[in-house]
C-alpha cells in the first residue's frame, strides 16, 4: 500500500537536497556503497535487458507443445501452439503464464518536511501479453525483458541444447566458473556440456526495463551509480526441461533462478507465477473449471463441457505442480521440515552430507586418474569427469576431496541444500475483462495482496480464470540467489493426470534428473526411386546413464552404459502421431510402432516387464546392430518424416517399480504454414522420386566375393547409400589386419582407403565388432560395405574334391578328433598329388606312399600319416589319412581324409592314379595384409536415352481433384493450406511452360538438378502470385540436348 502526507510543488524543490541527504542517513553509507561480492558485479556489468533481444521459442521436445518468450512469458493466447497437447493435435489448453516477483520498498516520503515519512511500495516484476505497465512518455513496457549475449545473434530463437546454432558463439564471461572452454558446448545446469533433460533451453532476464518507481515521489534505484538500471535490480535465469521418455512426456518443467543485485536487502520477498488458462482452445477459454487439490499439491484446470473448439474436439486436463520454492536461511525455522535448519545454498556447505569424494583405492591420499579411481561427485567445477563424452582434462577442483562449486550434490546444484518455504498462497479468480478486477500484471498493490493471503482457493467453475501461485514471505538480501520451480502437466482424464504428477515429483525428488536416453546418432537421408536410405553413426553406443549408477555396481568402471538398440520410425506428420498406435490397457496410446528395429545380441529381448499400465516397450529381437536401412515401402512423391532414435534396456530393477526403457528424443519443427523450421540430427524429411530421364546409375566395378590378395575367403558387399556421393573414377582398398601367429590369429580391424585424384585417404578404420552378416561399416563417399569374415575355420564342401583325374572314390574330409591336446582346425589350402611310384614315407609309421601333400596357403609340404585300417599294406577303402603341421616344432594333428567306397550300387573303386590330385578348401578369417578391390563409376545421363524417356513425362495427380494425397496438412483453423502437383521423369535439365487452352503463360518452372531427381512441383500460383484457376492445362517441357514433350493436365474443383 502507498502512503503519502499532502504536499505542494514548492515544497518538493525546496526539499530535494535535504531529502537527499535524509535518504542517506535512513540507509546508511554501509547499505548503498558495501563492497559488491565479484559474482554480482559481473551481472551488474552485463548489458541492460531490451525488448529488442526477445525472441520466440518452441519448446516441443515430447508430447507437450508450445510457444514462449526469452522474457518469461509461456504460451500467448490467441497464438497456437499455446500449450498444444498432444504436440501435432492443434490443441490447446493455456492462454499464458509468466514468473512474479514483488517485494516490500520503503523509502523516505521526500516531498514531505518530515524525516520519518515514507513510502511504502511492492513493485511487481513480470512480463505478460496485455495490461502491462508502461512509460506514458514513451511507451516502454515497465517488466523484465531478456539479456543479451546468451542467444547466437543470428539466431531466431532463444538458446536450445539440441540446437547449437542457437547458442552464443562465447557464452558471456558474468556466468559462474565460466573459461572458454564452455563455448561450443551447452551451458548445462549440472555442468559444462551436460543436458540432464532431453530437451532444454536457457536465457536470462532483468527488470531494468521497470521505471515506474524510478519516477517521483519515489524516486527508487536499485544500485547506486547505475541511473539507467531501474526496477528492483533481480537477474534471472530461466531454464525449461523436457524428457522425452513415456512416463514424462506430458510434462514440461519451468526453472527460475534469481538473484538480487542491488545495493539493498528485500526482507519481504514473494515468488509465484501467474497463469490464465485456455482449456478448449482460443475460442473456448471462458467455460473452464478449476481446482486445487491440497494432498496432491496439484492444481488443475478442465473443460466443463469437455469439448473445444472449433471441432468440438475431446478436451483433456491441464495441471500446475508447484514443486521448488525460494528459501528462508534465516529464521531459524526448518521450514521444510527435512531435519536441517537454516541450509543455504551458498554457505560453502555440504549441508545434507550427500556429496561423495573420489575413493582412493591406494590409501596415498591423492586422486589417481591413471589407476582408474572413481571421482564419484568430485568432478571439478565444470561439473564432468572422465566418463562424460566431452571430458578433455581435469579442472579446478577435480579429485581434490572437497566439495565445489558447481560439482554434484554441493551447494547450487543441489536443491536439499535450501529451506524451503514452500507454496504458502494459491487464487484462483475469474479473470476481468479489460485489464479489471485487480488480477493483471499491471496491478502491483493488488497482486501483493493477493499473493500475501495465506490461504489456498480450491474451486471455481464456468469461467475465465487466471490462478496466481506464491511462495513468501521469506529475506532476498543482497547477492542472494532463490530459485522455484514448477510444472505443466498434462493429462487425458483426472486420473491420467495425477498419474503423471507422480513422475513430476519422481523427477523433482532426483534434483531434476530422470533416466537419461542414449545419445542420439547423426542420421542421413537419401531419396531414392520408390525408396529411402537411411544411415547413421554408432555414437549412442557409448553412452551412459549417472541415473542408473554403476556398472555392475563398481564405481570404477564409470556410469552404467545401458544402450540396447535403435528404432526407426516414418511417419507423415512431423510430430509422428500417427504411428502412436500401441495403447494400454486403457486404451491410451503409450509407444510409437517402427518399421524397423535393430538391437543388441545380448539376451535382452521381448517386450519389457516393467510396462505402463498394461503396455509394454518391445526391446527387440535380439537381431544385431545395423547402421544402415533402406525403406522400400514409400510411394513417390509422398513426403516422409523419419527419425533414427535409439533406445536403452529400462532396468527392471530399479526402484520399487523398475524403469521401463527411455528413447532419445524425435524432433522436426514446422511453422503452421508446413514451412520446416528445424530439423534434430537424429531425423530426417525426405520426398523419394524417380530419376531424371536418361539417368544412369552409379556402378561399383571388381570383384568383392574374394580378396584381391591373402588368405581371407569372406565376401565385401557394397551398398550404395546416397548416389550423388558416387565418385567417378575411384578406386577403394579394404585392407584387414589380424592379430595372433598362424594358425590362431584374428581380424581386428579393417580399413577403408580411397585413391582418387592423385590422393591417397585412409576414410574408415573399424574394429571387428563391425565385422559380420548384416553389420554395415560407417558410411563413406555416399557407400558402405558389409564385410562377412569367416571366423569359424571348416571345409569348404563345395570347393573340396578331385581337381584333376577320374577316380569315383568319395573322400570325406573332416576335422581329426583322435587327441584333442593336439588337433586344431588348420586353416589352409591343400593339393594331395598321385604319383606313379612311392615318393616319401609316413613320419610316424613309415609307411611308402606314392602321393605328397601341398599346402596351398603358405606355398609349402605337409606331412600326411597314413592309418592303414586293414592292414594291407596299401591306401584302400576304409583308410585315411591325416594331414600334420607344426607349431613350435610341435606337431597338430588337421584335417583327416577318409577313402569310401564309390557312391551308388554296384561301383567299382577306381583309386587316383598318377597325376590325379585332389584338392582341400577351407575357411580362413582375413589376415593381415589381405585386401578387397573395387572402383566406381558416378550417375550420368544418357541424352540418347533421355530423349527416349522423354514421353515417360507426366504430370500428379492428374486430374488434380481438390487435394492430393502427399499434400501437407493444414493445422491452421482457417485457410486452404499447401496445394501441390508434381511434374515427374523430367530430364535433369529443363524448362516447364504451362498454359492455358488459350495460349496464355501461366507459369514457368525451371529445373536444374542432379540426375538423381527427375521431379519439379508446382504449388498451383501463377507467375503473377494468382490462384491457379480450375481447367485443362498444357503444358511444354523443353530440355537442352534433348528434346521437347508437350502434355496436358486438368485441376477439378
Amino acid at each position: 500500500m502507498v502512503s503519502n502526507d499532502k504536499y505542494s510543488l514548492t515544497e518538493e524543490l525546496i526539499m530535494f537536497r535535504k531529502s537527499f541527504i535524509i535518504l542517506l542517513l535512513l540507509l546508511g553509507f554501509s547499505q548503498l556503497f558495501a563492497q559488491v561480492n565479484p559474482q554480482t558485479q559481473k551481472y551488474r556489468d552485463e548489458p541492460l535487458g531490451d525488448i529488442q533481444y526477445r525472441r520466440e521459442g518452441l519448446m516441443d521436445g515430447n508430447l507437450v507443445r508450445t510457444l514462449f518468450y526469452n522474457n518469461g512469458e509461456v504460451g500467448q493466447w490467441p497464438f497456437s501452439p499455446s500449450g498444444e497437447w498432444p504436440k501435432g493435435s492443434g490443441h490447446n489448453y493455456l492462454d499464458g503464464v509468466a514468473l512474479l516477483i514483488t517485494t516490500e520498498v520503503k523509502v523516505p516520503n521526500t516531498l514531505t518536511p518530515d524525516p520519518n515519512d515514507s513510502l511504502v511500495f511492492h513493485p511487481l516484476q513480470t512480463s505478460y501479453r496485455e495490461w502491462m505497465d508502461k512509460d506514458p512518455l514513451n511507451g516502454t513496457i515497465w517488466g523484465l525483458e531478456p539479456v543479451p549475449g546468451y542467444i547466437n545473434p543470428r539466431s531466431e530463437k532463444p538458446a536450445f541444447s539440441n540446437d547449437p546454432t542457437s547458442w552464443p558463439e562465447e557464452w558471456p564471461a558474468a556466468l559462474p566458473n565460466i573459461d572458454p572452454s564452455w563455448n561450443g558446448q551447452w551451458f548445462g545446469y549440472f555442468g559444462k556440456g551436460v543436458a540432464n533433460a532431453d530437451f532444454e533451453t536457457f536465457f536470462v532476464m532483468d527488470d531494468s526495463k521497470d521505471g515506474e518507481w524510478s519516477r517521483s515521489p519515489y524516486n527508487f534505484l536499485p544500485i547506486n551509480g547505475y541511473p539507467d538500471r531501474k526496477g528492483l535490480g533481480l537477474r534471472v535465469e530461466v531454464r525449461g526441461f523436457q524428457w522425452s521418455h513415456v512416463l514424462a512426456e506430458d510434462i514440461i518443467f519451468w526453472h527460475y533462478d534469481i538473484v538480487n543485485i542491488s545495493d539493498f536487502d528485500y526482507k519481504k520477498t514473494f515468488f509465484g507465477f501467474y497463469t490464465d488458462t485456455g482449456v478448449g482452445g482460443s475460442g473456448d477459454n471462458a467455460d473452464d473449471n478449476a481446482s486445487y487439490d491440497v494432498l496432491l499439491d496439484l492444481a488443475y484446470a478442465y473443460d466443463n463441457d469437455g469439448k473445444g473448439a472449433p471441432g468440438a474436439w475431446e478436451t483433456g486436463y491441464y495441471g500446475y505442480a508447484y514443486l521448488e520454492s525460494p528459501g528462508n536461511g534465516t529464521n531459524g525455522i526448518d521450514d521444510d521440515g527435512d531435519g536441517m535448519v537454516d541450509e543455504r545454498r551458498d554457505d560453502n556447505v555440504d549441508n545434507d552430507n550427500d556429496w561423495v569424494g573420489y575413493l582412493d583405492i591406494n590409501n596415498n591420499g591423492q586422486w589417481d586418474a591413471d589407476e582408474n579411481e572413481p571421482l564419484n561427485n568430485d568432478v571439478g567445477q565444470d561439473g564432468i569427469g572422465p566418463f562424460d563424452i566431452n571430458y578433455v582434462s581435469p579442472d579446478q577442483g577435480e579429485g581434490d576431496g572437497i566439495p565445489t562449486d558447481g560439482e554434484p550434490n554441493f551447494d547450487r546444484t543441489d536443491k536439499d541444500e535450501s529451506d524451503q518455504i514452500g507454496l504458502t498462497s494459491l487464487s484462483i479468480y475469474r479473470l476481468g475483462d479489460g485489464g479489471t478486477g485487480g488480477g493483471w500484471p499491471k496491478d502491483d498493490e493488488a497482486m501483493w495482496l493477493r499473493m500475501q493471503k495465506a490461504n489456498f482457493d480450491t474451486s471455481l467453475q464456468r469461467a475465465n480464470i487466471s490462478m496466481v501461485f506464491a511462495s513468501g514471505t521469506f529475506p532476498l538480501d543482497k547477492n542472494l540467489r532463490e530459485r522455484f520451480s514448477m510444472a505443466l502437466v498434462f493429462g487425458s482424464n483426472l486420473e491420467d493426470l495425477v498419474f503423471n504428477k507422480e513422475t513430476v515429483q519422481q523427477i523433482y525428488n532426483a534434483n531434476y534428473n530422470f533416466s537419461k536416453p542414449p545419445l542420439k546418432p547423426t542420421v542421413k537421408a537419401i531419396p531414392g526411386d520408390g525408396k529411402v536410405f537411411l544411415y547413421w553413426d554408432a555414437i549412442a553406443e557409448e553412452s551412459r546413464d549417472p541415473f542408473l549408477g554403476y556398472e555392475q555396481n563398481d564405481p570404477t568402471l564409470g556410469y552404467k552404459k545401458d544402450f540396447e538398440g535403435y528404432v526407426i520410425y516414418r511417419s507423415t506428420e512431423p510430430e509422428f502421431n500417427d504411428i502412436k498406435i500401441i495403447t494400454d490397457s486403457k486404451g491410451e496410446p503409450k509407444f510409437y510402432k517402427p518399421i524397423a528395429q535393430f538391437d543388441l545380441k545380448n539376451g535382452i529381448s521381448g517386450p519389457d516387464p516393467v510396462g505402463i499400465n498394461g503396455a509394454s516397450f518391445w526391446r527387440g529381437n535380439d537381431t544385431g546392430l545395423q547402421h544402415s536401412f533402406v525403406d522400400e515401402d514409400v510411394e513417390n512423391g509422398v513426403q516422409y518424416y523419419y527419425a533414427v532414435v535409439s533406445y536403452d534396456q529400462g532396468d527392471p530393477t530399479f526402484g520399487t517399480k523398475g524403469l521401463t526403457p527411455s528413447e532419445c528424443t524425435k524432433t522436426i519443427t514446422e511453422d503452421f504454414s508446413g514451412n520446416i523450421q528445424f530439423i534434430d540430427i537424429n531425423c530426417a524429411v525426405v520426398t523419394p522420386n524417380a530419376p531424371a530421364a536418361g539417368y544412369l546409375p552409379p556402378d561399383i566395378l571388381g570383384s568383392t566375393t574374394e580378396v584381391k590378395e591373402g588368405v581371407g575367403t569372406g565376401s565385401l558387399t557394397v551398398a550404395i547409400l546416397n548416389p550423388s556421393e558416387i565418385k567417378e573414377g575411384a578406386s577403394y582398398k579394404v585392407e584387414f589386419v589380424s592379430d595372433g601367429d598362424f594358425p590362431s590369429y584374428k581380424t581386428t580391424q579393417f580399413n577403408i582407403i580411397r585413391t582418387f585424384e592423385s590422393s591417397l585417404d585412409t576414410l574408415v578404420t573399424q574394429d571387428s565388432s563391425n565385422i559380420g552378416t548384416g553389420k554395415f561399416s560407417t558410411p563413406f563417399d555416399g557407400m558402405t560395405v558389409s564385410i562377412n569374415n569367416s571366423t569359424e575355420i571348416s571345409i569348404i564342401d563345395t570347393s573340396t574334391g578331385w581337381l584333376i583325374g577320374e577316380s569315383n572314390l568319395t573322400m570325406n574330409v573332416i576335422p581329426d578328433s583322435s587327441s584333442p591336446a593336439r588337433n586344431v582346425k588348420w586353416p589352409s589350402d591343400y593339393e594331395i598329388k598321385f604319383y606313379d611310384s612311392d615318393v616319401t614315407t609316413t613320419p610316424f609309421f613309415n609307411i611308402p606312399v606314392n602321393f605328397l601333400v601341398f599346402n596351398k596357403t603358405t606355398n609349402d609340404t605337409t606331412q600326411a600319416e597314413v592309418f592303414d585300417t586293414n592292414g594291407d599294406g596299401k591306401l584302400s577303402i576304409g583308410d585315411h589319412i591325416t594331414l600334420i603341421e607344426y607349431v613350435n616344432n610341435a606337431f597338430r594333428l588337421t584335417w583327416k581324409i577318409t577313402y569310401n567306397q564309390p557312391a551308388g550300387i554296384g561301383y567299382q573303386p577306381r583309386y587316383p592314379q598318377p597325376g590325379d590330385i585332389y584338392q582341400i578348401k577351407t575357411t580362413k578369417p582375413f589376415k593381415s595384409n589381405d585386401y578387397f578391390t573395387f572402383s566406381t563409376k558416378s550417375a550420368s545421363v544418357d541424352n540418347s536415352k533421355a530423349q527416349n524417356e522423354l514421353k515417360d513425362i507426366s504430370v500428379v495427380p492428374n486430374p488434380y481433384i481438390a487435394a492430393a494425397k502427399w499434400e501437407k496438412r493444414n493445422l491452421n483453423q482457417t485457410g486452404r493450406g499447401e496445394r501441390r502437383i508434381d511434374f515427374i521423369n523430367l530430364p535433369a535439365e529443363c524448362t516447364i511452360k504451362i498454359y492455358t487452352v488459350a495460349g496464355q503463360l501461366v507459369k514457368t518452372l525451371y529445373k536444374d538438378s542432379s540426375p538423381n531427381d527427375g521431379s519439379v512441383s508446382w504449388n498451383l500460383v501463377t507467375d503473377d502470385g494468382m490462384d491457379v484457376a480450375y481447367g485443362l492445362y498444357i503444358y511444354h517441357v523443353d530440355a537442352p540436348r534433348v528434346g521437347t514433350h508437350i502434355g496436358k493436365f486438368a485441376i477439378i474443383k
